[in-house]
């Protein structure tokens, strides 16, 4: 599992690529920690994930929780065949919010900020 990180319109975005199961996410532990302690939206792009597991949507909804108590979202793009019908069988898809891709996300995000 690689994962990259970055900002856009000061959202962080999680870009993963891989299966997110137990292995990634014990791997991950302390970043997914410090990834909560932010103090901005955070974005999953998701789009070159093909396999999620319980682990990948419990490191998830831990973000979900601690950002949404403090204001801000998490949100998920590039969801396609297994971690998309993961989603929807979990009825996530109807909390968290989800887009096709990243421009998606920006093109809705009420941070977006346009060169003048």
């Amino acid at each position: 599992m690689l994962n990259e990180t970055y900002e856009i319109n000061n959202d962080f975005i999680i870009t993963l690529d891989g299966n997110f199961d137990a292995d990634s996410v014990k791997v991950m532990k302390d970043d997914i920690e410090r990834y909560s302690k932010l103090s901005t939206n955070i974005i999953f792009d998701l789009g070159r994930v093909p396999f999620i597991d319980s682990s990948g949507i419990g490191a998830i909804v831990f973000l979900y929780k601690r950002m949404v108590a403090k204001g801000f979202s998490v949100s998920v793009t590039g969801l396609t065949q297994q971690p998309l019908e993961l989603f929807q069988m979990l009825f996530l898809d109807k909390t968290i919010n989800c887009y096709p891709n990243i421009d998606c996300y920006l093109e809705t995000s009420p941070n977006l900020q346009v060169a003048s």
